[in-house]
């Protein structure tokens, strides 16, 4: 019989790059909620970067319900709501069209990761506008953007 030997491998986590000289990265979400969007509605939202550092888009995931419905895993909802989110800061717009939430949103497990990131300016504002293309279902909408909020110093 052929013995096994088994070798215990040491797992080491990459390093974090440094961030530049004058320069700290924390972890941050900022959250907005948009409650009782009834079918065919829409809703209008802000977020203002806080003034003390710049914030670095990296993630989006969201939780939806409708009408405060309990959920369980199986009956997790994905919203017919469409979203456009503009930077007021630069005037651009993330999307050429509004996009279904589903389509760009993970849930809170397993975020949807920007190909990019997105930078914005401290104290610019961020804007949703939010549409519930479904004929019948009342959503209540939490997104949550995910990132780092970037402070410089010297």
């Amino acid at each position: 019989m052929a013995s096994v030997v088994m070798r215990q491998m040491k797992f080491t986590p990459p390093a974090a790059a440094a961030p530049p000289p004058g320069q700290r990265r924390d972890f941050f979400v900022y959250d907005i909620d948009f409650a009782g969007i009834a079918p065919n509605g829409t809703a209008n939202g802000q977020i203002q970067i806080q003034a003390d550092a710049d914030f670095e888009l990296q993630q989006l995931t969201h939780f939806s319900d409708i009408a405060l419905a309990a959920q369980v895993e199986s009956t997790r909802v994905l919203p017919l709501v469409t979203l456009q989110i503009t930077d007021t800061g630069t005037g651009r717009q993330m999307f050429n069209a509004p996009v279904p939430i589903p389509a760009l949103f993970g849930d809170g497990r397993i975020p949807f990761i920007l190909p990019t990131t997105k930078m914005f300016s401290r104290n610019a504002s961020v804007s949703f506008v939010l549409s519930n293309y479904d004929a019948a279902a009342t959503y209540n909408v939490r997104l949550q953007l995910i990132g780092a909020k970037i402070f410089t110093y010297s």
